[in-house]
């Protein structure tokens, strides 16, 4: 992620500690993906252990890059307001 926008010079590095919240974000939406993951391949398999090990492992090596920018993204949204009109009123 870079330290500032390079449409409107936004500084993405707020105060340390800022991004906390975004992995309060990252846990919510792992454990929703865990759930309804786990609800399905108890509903093919069962209890069995491999199963459920195997694809939470894969699904999540390949997701935890997109859930981690889109926590972040989230997170900084719930406290900087987003003006599309910006580029129009800044030139």
């Amino acid at each position: 992620m870079p330290h500032k926008c390079p449409v409107c010079d936004q500084d993405f590095d707020n105060e340390t500690g800022f991004y906390w919240g975004a992995m309060m974000v990252s846990h919510a939406t792992t454990f929703v993906l865990a759930l309804i993951l786990h609800v399905t391949i108890f509903h093919f398999y069962g209890w069995e252990t491999a199963p459920h090990l195997i694809s939470l492992t894969t699904i999540f090596i390949v997701l935890v890059p997109v859930i981690f920018r889109n926590s972040r993204a989230v997170w900084i949204n719930f406290f900087v307001n987003y003006d599309s009109a910006y580029r129009k009123k800044g030139k």
